[in-house]
């Protein structure tokens, strides 16, 4: 049995989708798998089934609801448990059967590996963390209007481990690869300029010297007119380097640091 939420909410056995019985059962499968292996409270398991407001009736649907999930448990099983401890209920799960908690694994391992300059490692690694994401954390919930923090924070770090793996392959030269996925960095952040200057690195030394210059240009226009601020040292040295076709290709690690972080 596998439990997945980095996308729609799934309990998976086999090739099979095990059905879960409605949102509200979801909602709360969902939550104790966000903190797998840990108690949660009667009361804040319910705010977060709820949490616009906690019917009356609201107590008696999720003890319907833990039901349903451990009916479900006892009759597929895979070693997970849902019992209830202290306050409230716990749901032991092997983290090699929980997708959040693998890919935890090797985003730790890509860091690892990304600071003993391992870049092939860290980029291999890194594209295996996010090859387990089927979409956006908890989309299905998020259909229904549940937005956690928990679930913020997994987009976050799916964000975050994407970033690692495209610092790994533009040090392997990788730049064509990287083109597309910066783009929508970009897009998503436009004064993001680590972001910027990592795609106008792709750009130039993918013989499109003209794009790396347009994208500086709106950058600049953007940081000028939403923040009041000039481009960071790094960024206008790049975009010298950029005009004078002086940019080397990334060897060891990407040219900007420090003051290229989000605004």
């Amino acid at each position: 049995m596998r439990f997945e939420v980095l996308g729609s909410v799934q309990i998976r056995d086999g090739d099979r989708t095990v059905p879960l019985g409605g949102v509200r059962h979801s909602a709360t499968l969902a939550f104790l798998l966000l903190h797998s292996n840990e108690v949660v409270s009667i009361s804040k398991l319910m705010s977060a089934v709820w949490p616009a407001r906690v019917p009356p009736t609201g107590r008696q649907m999720l003890y319907n609801a833990i039901f349903r999930l451990r009916t479900i448990l006892s009759s597929y099983g895979g070693g997970a448990e849902l019992l209830h401890e202290g306050p409230g209920y716990v749901l032991h799960v092997r983290d090699d059967s929980l997708d959040v908690r693998q890919f935890q694994a090797r985003v730790a391992r890509g860091r690892s590996e990304l600071a003993a300059g391992l870049w092939g490692e860290a980029s291999d690694t890194f594209r295996d963390a996010l090859g387990l994401w089927r979409g956006p954390a908890l989309a299905d919930l998020a259909e229904h209007g549940y937005s956690w923090p928990e679930s913020t924070a997994l987009d976050n770090a799916r964000t975050a481990a994407l970033e690692s793996r495209i610092e790994a392959d533009i040090a392997l030269g990788r730049y064509r690869d990287v083109i597309g996925d910066l783009e929508g960095l970009v897009a998503a952040e436009p004064l993001w300029e680590q972001a910027c200057g990592w795609l106008m690195q792709a750009l130039y030394h993918s013989g499109r010297q003209a794009d790396a210059l347009s994208l500086y240009r709106r950058t600049r226009a953007a940081l000028v007119s939403q923040l009041g601020l000039e481009p960071s040292p790094q960024l206008r040295a790049l975009e010298r380097a950029v005009l004078s076709h002086d940019l080397e290709y990334a060897s060891t690690a990407p040219v900007l640091h420090g003051g290229c972080a989000r605004p």
